[in-house]
């Protein structure tokens, strides 16, 4: 007998073949040796430097940095090697292809794993698999550097593979293949994707539940459902070093324990919460109107920074305003424009397009679809918008902002648009499967299309109506903007006048996209309606509808991550080459010391920290305690509060040339010193507000609560007085302490009770968090050694575990799948679901 096995794998391999040519050739420079430019990735290079150098000359791992933000916990950065044997599966699964190949390949393997199992036709399989890969956020987010975002959004429909496989009867396979990848969803830990991806499972076990009570097949339901939950229960245990970690780091960051402090700016009460603050959280809500975006790419402006012609209506304004054209095009190559003008106050780097003819597919599955699979599929789409729309829907969003379990955690509310992002490409693939396989008449079908198509034509129209008529193409920057071009163009009513072309650059770029979209969909549509009048067979068909999926979302994903987005690696690490500041400070030959950049945006930018200990960074979770002190002192430049941090340095701009110059400072206090005197604040507000005038050379505020550590101590210290730091290290440091009398130290580093622990001499001493945000210590009179070691029990346990768990699971789905494959070949081809 032919073995028909290895003639019904010759499809799928040459599915991975296609993935693997498309994103070979979007991405072709890198087969020049070219890496994508990223700025978020160039912040990670910051962050990460000083934790990778220890590692690198002790071997130790790193847990804690002095590199951002004057000291944090190094596990949201780099903590050296894990235990976790998911993260091999990375690149196995990848077939080791090079960054953003990879991302792209694993998405397309991804879906194009779910099609298969929900049975669609091999192209129609293929075809989605483009779709989702290369929905415009998709590339976008490629662009700017967010891997694990990336990672986990191209690993939720294998998640979701695995659990219709299991509840479909396939309970080891279907099991072990949901273990395989939210092990691997977890392990590259993009939380906010992975609390999504929990919801669209909550909305289809729900559905699995209502069939299987309605097919009276609850038995088979429970069981199914109680493999997941060991399948999931395995995957989280692999990713437990992890997990511990950021579970007790939360606790003291802006998205966990709110801050202490109960004023703002004003001393106004603020409402406090368990998790970010909700004007912070709902930063980048999507606009309602705005999600026209999913069908019409350039709906609200494409980007807040876009690049535009000479022959652009606003640069014929700027040429009918008398500048030269070869000025206008060195203006318009230098300087990006925000055309965009939609609801997202922050900006925003491009549309969540996921093309004219998928959401016209969809709107066919809606007409056409009968299975279960539909009704949880639309929930998880309608509440996908939902959450995206953030502030734009605060009845709602603000109710699930303070009640919904973690959900305070989380900011952006416009990246719940992924949920839709992935519905609406298996839904556009099941209308299509309807098409080819349905039991209905043609004549039937071909009504369903013709509706399908007045309903989308209806949207599309109904999108550029209220651009036209109600919202306008006006923006938030526009004001901005207007004083800008008035000084440059000489006048006020000049630059009214660039204003207004702007606005007809939207114009005209919504009018274009929608008109490019109706071509796409009547593409897609001609394509069934010849199939249907059986005038084309249904290869072509199918073939004819993938190319357009492909084109138009490949043209639409140039303007974002293209050939220009790609640099050689002298390039990229250009920005990391240290300026002739950063080579003054670096001469100083004191070990310890902290250095603020003013020439970047201090607390948004981490490239200072890959020279410096720095008082800035970049992290969307900082620990609070520092959180406070940026917004209620360093923001003032309260030179007390920056001494008490040893600033040493300060990197300012030049007064004639504009380049960065260092500036020593003669008042930082050092790493430690003695205090003459404590005063007693009877809580956090007045423990910030000490600090407003506190000369915290002299003395130390302190919260009551740490009284009864203290009792009725009076700290004394003369001139003599010294505490000194002898050995710098990541997770351990000693210093020696003079003081003819007991005295109070105040070591000018992080205060994080999770894990640091003190001695003096050997012998175990009490951490009293000192002037809000520092390590305090009551020490005896004399001459002694004292030692702070990062000692944080938890990581540890999650190491050991982690190791373990992720071995036995990758084992168990060595031997499972490795068993389906010999039951496969043995059964010569033959299906076994």
């Amino acid at each position: 007998m032919k073995q028909n096995w290895l003639k019904a794998i010759l499809p799928h391999l040459a599915a991975i073949g296609i993935f693997l040519l498309l994103a070979m050739v979007y991405c072709s420079p890198v087969l020049e040796g070219k890496v994508v430019n990223q700025a978020d990735m160039k912040n990670v290079e910051g962050m990460a430097k000083e934790a990778k150098d220890y590692y690198e000359a002790t071997g130790e791992r790193p847990l804690w940095t002095n590199s951002m933000f004057s000291g944090m916990p190094s596990y949201v950065i780099y903590t050296g090697p894990g235990t976790n044997k998911m993260g091999y599966m990375n690149w196995v699964i990848t077939l080791k292809t090079p960054f953003p190949v990879n991302m792209l390949f694993l998405a397309m393997m991804s879906m194009y794993l779910l099609l298969c199992i929900l049975d669609f036709k091999y192209w129609i399989r293929v075809m989605g698999a483009i779709a989702f890969a290369f929905c415009s956020y998709n590339v976008i987010i490629i662009d700017v550097g967010h891997i694990t975002k990336m990672f986990d959004i191209a690993l939720m429909p294998a998640v979701l593979a695995g659990i219709i496989l299991t509840y479909r009867g396939k309970l080891l396979t279907g099991a072990a293949l949901t273990a395989l990848a939210t092990g691997m969803l977890i392990y590259n830990n993009h939380l906010q994707i992975i609390y999504y991806t929990l919801i669209m499972v909550g909305c289809l076990a729900i559905g699995a539940f209502i069939h299987a009570f309605r097919e009276k097949q609850l038995p088979q339901f429970f069981k199914a459902s109680g493999l997941l939950a060991i399948a999931g229960a395995l995957a989280i245990l692999t990713s437990m070093d992890s997990l511990l970690m950021l579970r007790e780091y939360t606790d003291y960051t802006m998205r966990g324990s709110k801050s202490e402090l109960t004023l703002d700016q004003g001393d106004v009460v603020q409402k406090k919460s368990t998790g970010l603050d909700i004007d912070y959280a709902y930063d980048w809500s999507y606009g309602k109107a705005e999600s026209g975006t999913f069908l019409i790419p350039g709906y609200v402006g494409n980007s807040s920074a876009q690049k535009l012609s000479n022959s652009s209506n606003f640069g014929q304004q700027m040429i009918s305003l008398g500048v030269p054209a070869a000025q206008v095009d060195q203006f318009l190559e230098q300087q990006k424009l925000p055309v965009y003008y939609g609801a997202q106050s922050k900006g925003t780097s491009g549309p969540v397009y996921v093309g004219a003819i998928i959401c016209f597919l969809f709107v066919l599955s809606l007409l056409l679809v009968k299975s279960w699979h539909k009704w949880w599929l639309v929930a998880v789409t309608v509440i996908g918008f939902i959450l995206a729309w953030g502030k734009n829907l605060a009845f709602i969003n603000d109710f699930l902002f303070y009640h919904l379990p973690l959900y305070n955690k989380f900011r952006a509310p416009a990246q719940a648009l992924v949920l839709p992002s992935l519905t609406f490409v298996v839904l556009g693939c099941w209308g299509l499967q309807e098409v080819a396989a349905s039991k209905l008449t043609k004549e039937a079908l071909l009504k369903k299309l013709k509706e399908a198509l007045l309903i989308t034509g209806g949207i599309l129209a109904g999108f550029v109506l209220i651009s036209n008529f109600f919202t306008g193409f006006s923006s938030a920057s526009d004001a901005s903007m207007l004083n800008y071009f008035a000084q440059m163009m000489g006048g006020e009513e000049n630059g009214k006048l660039l204003i207004r072309a702007l606005e007809k650059d939207r114009s005209s770029l919504l009018l274009k996209d929608a008109f490019r979209s109706v071509i796409f969909i009547l593409i897609a549509a001609a394509a069934i309606w010849a199939f249907l009048k059986t005038k084309i067979k249904w290869q072509t068909a199918a073939l004819i509808i993938t190319a357009a999926v492909t084109i138009d979302l490949l043209q639409v994903d140039k303007n974002y991550l293209n050939n220009d987005s790609f640099v050689d690696d002298m390039s990229y690490m250009q920005v990391m080459q240290p300026s002739p500041a950063d080579q003054q400070i670096k001469q100083d030959p004191d070990p310890y010391y902290r250095v603020f950049n003013l020439t970047t945006s201090p607390f948004d930018d981490a490239s200072p920290s890959y020279f410096h200990k720095n008082i800035g960074g970049y992290s969307p979770a900082k620990l609070w305690v520092y959180q406070d002190l940026i917004t209620h002192q360093i923001s003032k430049q309260n030179m007390h509060v920056l001494n008490m941090l040893n600033t040493k340095y300060f990197i300012v701009p030049d007064q004639k040339s504009g380049q960065p110059v260092a500036q020593r400072n003669p008042g930082a206090y050092g790493n430690a010193w003695f205090v003459k005197d404590i005063i007693w604040a009877p809580d956090a507000n007045t423990e910030m507000k000490t600090l407003d005038y506190l000369n915290s050379r002299d003395s130390a505020v302190i919260d009551k609560r740490f009284a009864a550590q203290l009792g009725n101590f009076k700290p004394n210290a003369d001139s003599s007085a010294t505490i000194m730091l002898t050995k710098y290290g990541l997770n351990k440091l000693q210093y020696v302490s003079h003081n003819p009398q007991e005295g109070f130290g105040v070591f000018s580093e992080i205060y994080y009770p999770a894990g640091w622990k003190a001695f003096i001499d050997g012998n175990p001493a009490d951490i009293i968090r000192t002037d809000y945000a520092l390590r305090g210590l009551k020490i005896p009179a004399g001459d002694h050694k004292i030692e702070m070691r990062f000692e944080p029990t938890k990581v540890f346990t999650g190491l050991k575990i982690a190791g373990i768990s992720s071995t036995l699971l990758l084992l168990l789905v060595i031997v499972i799948f490795g068993w389906e494959c010999y039951q496969y070949i043995k059964s010569d081809g033959q299906k076994t679901a």
